[in-house]
């Protein structure tokens, strides 16, 4: 099973411990069983107090308690410390990998296996101890059986072995369900996410607000069909096992007597280990369906894993470190993306382009041009189909990616302005004060223990916190994808006639965006895009 692989992979000691002490669990359950039969035989045999079997049931119970306690403490214990292994290494190999994955896998589902499968995952711990533990309990009894009876323990082995088989094999059936749930929930989460991302269209556009919330109510109702249907498989097993409980006692008390002498004593000992072992049993197979769900949420953890290193390339654990930069050319680069639906998915190129130390580069061009696309493969987020880049007139291997993205400071149309100022090391006070006071923003949020205080901004101002976020970062190239396009007009001419030159002044490199026609003139170089190629 995917989830004791699981455990015994990612966990560390004391879990040898923890199986041994289930094991003595359950056979000190397991010998409660023999203490009470035989406390009772004797009783039957004499009216007086069976001391020695009272202090045998005592001891035992004392030794059950205090197994079965440490068992499940430890178990949560390495439980919670494997998911948090894993967790973290796939959030760390999420980091490593590129654009494109993350642009063409949906975010609910990476949400899902990292929060909801881990989780239940780490449900499952307890419930696999105690399962395990019951199930030496059901082992313990049938050896019971067998010493009272060969018979007797050849028909319960029977009956329940032909209830095991039946289960497992509706269980593979829940099992598929579980996974199209799996796929089904991932998509009704994206649906929540478009929901939230795009309120501000659907709220001014009723007919796309309904047609989005009709899609998401399809997965919905389809998604609740498979689950009922699941469901519906859980109850049908539940009471399958009950019923072969209830057939298991009657083929004992009416059966067994018919096809071999057996003394009553016997009779009453094999009912009461059946009904001993029935409690067990019912948490054994009530454990199952968590069982299936845990495996499928391994399975899915693990795929999102492989999923990531497939997509990873050129992650080196090792300092990165940007080069001195001098020059940048693009020689015949190409890219395209992905075909979907069979038809040709946009490309850029063939692009060649040359940057100098201090340019001032604009790139313009229309919506869908591949303005966007050009950034990201100047910023190494994508890597070229065909072509070369050549940084300091070298051309750039695969291996030089991690290095060569060190150049820049990127603020793109769709960023995301971070709270905090990761990575930037010991930052000037007054210097944020006064960049904040510069963008007119030191009534709106304020710097402490690197972190705005506020970040809950227009979208104007949210850019030009994103600018002295990016300034204090003191790359050798900046790139501004759109930024102007928020900003009211004194700020937009002060970003070009001012910003823009100063970071040209201070020998910086700048790469921008730009529908500013009026402000062409700021720029060194400007190059306009159509359909993927530069025509200017």
């Amino acid at each position: 099973m995917k989830l004791f692989h699981f455990f015994r992979k990612e966990s560390r000691p004391p879990k040898s411990q923890i199986f041994f002490t289930a094991i003595v669990s359950g056979l000190a359950n397991g010998y409660l069983l023999m203490i009470i039969n035989s406390a009772a035989e004797a009783v039957n045999k004499s009216d007086e107090i069976q001391f020695n079997n009272l202090i045998l049931f005592f001891a035992d119970l004392l030794l059950l308690l205090y197994t079965k306690q440490y068992s499940l403490k430890q178990a949560t214990v390495i439980a919670e410390n494997a998911i948090n292994r894993v967790r973290m290494r796939v959030t760390d190999k999420l980091r490593r990998t590129e654009l494109a994955y993350i642009e063409t896998t949906g975010h609910a589902d990476i949400y899902t296996r990292i929060t909801q499968d881990t989780s239940l995952v780490s449900e499952s711990a307890i419930i696999l101890i105690n399962a395990c533990q019951q199930l030496i309990v059901v082992v313990v009894c049938l050896v019971y059986i067998a010493w009272l009876s060969i018979p007797g323990f050849l028909i319960t082995v029977s009956v329940l072995g032909f209830a095991v088989v039946m289960y497992l094999y509706n269980s593979k059936h829940i099992g598929n369900n579980l996974h199209k749930v799996s796929v089904k929930e991932s998509e009704f989460f994206n649906g929540i996410d478009s929901i939230l991302a795009g309120f501000k269209e659907i709220k001014i556009n009723r007919n796309k607000n309904d047609a989005l919330f009709s899609h998401i109510e399809t997965i919905s109702e389809e998604t609740k069909d498979i689950k009922i249907s699941t469901g519906l498989n859980f109850v049908i097993e539940l009471m399958f096992a009950q019923t072969s409980f209830f057939i298991l006692c009657a083929a004992i008390i009416f059966a067994l007597p018919v096809l071999s002498p057996t003394f009553l004593g016997q009779i009453v000992g094999i009912t009461v280990a059946v009904l001993f072992l029935f409690g067990p049993l019912s948490m054994v197979v009530g454990a199952v369906p968590m069982f299936i769900r845990a495996n499928v949420a391994v399975e899915n953890i693990y795929r999102l894993e492989e999923d990531i290193d497939a997509a990873s390339k050129d992650w080196q654990d090792i300092e990165t470190q940007a080069p001195d930069f001098e020059s940048l050319e693009l020689s015949q680069i190409r890219f395209r993306y992905p075909e979907h639906n069979q038809g040709s998915g946009f490309g850029v190129g063939p692009i060649d382009l040359k940057i100098n130390k201090g340019d001032i580069l604009f790139i313009v061009g229309g919506n869908g041009s591949g303005k966007s696309t050009l950034i990201k493969l100047l910023t190494g987020l994508y890597y070229p189909l065909s072509g070369n880049i050549y940084i300091n007139n070298k051309p750039l291997a695969t291996d030089d990616y991690a290095h060569y993205r060190e150049l820049f400071s990127s603020i793109f149309a769709d960023f995301h302005l971070f709270e905090n100022l990761y990575g930037v090391g010991e930052v000037d006070q007054n210097q944020v004060d006064a960049l904040l006071r510069t963008m007119d923003l030191e009534k709106k949020t304020t710097f402490k223990n690197k972190a705005f205080s506020n970040t809950d901004l227009s979208t104007g101002q949210k850019k030009r916190l994103a600018y002295i976020a990016s300034v204090l970062e003191d790359k050798q190239i900046y790139v501004f994808d759109e930024w102007a396009a928020d900003q009211d007009p004194e700020f937009r001419k002060y970003f070009y006639e001012v910003l823009l030159q100063d970071l040209k002044k201070k020998g910086k490199t700048v790469i921008a965006v730009s529908h500013d026609d009026r402000y062409f003139s700021a720029a060194d170089k400007v190059i306009k895009l159509e359909y993927g190629s530069i025509t200017k």
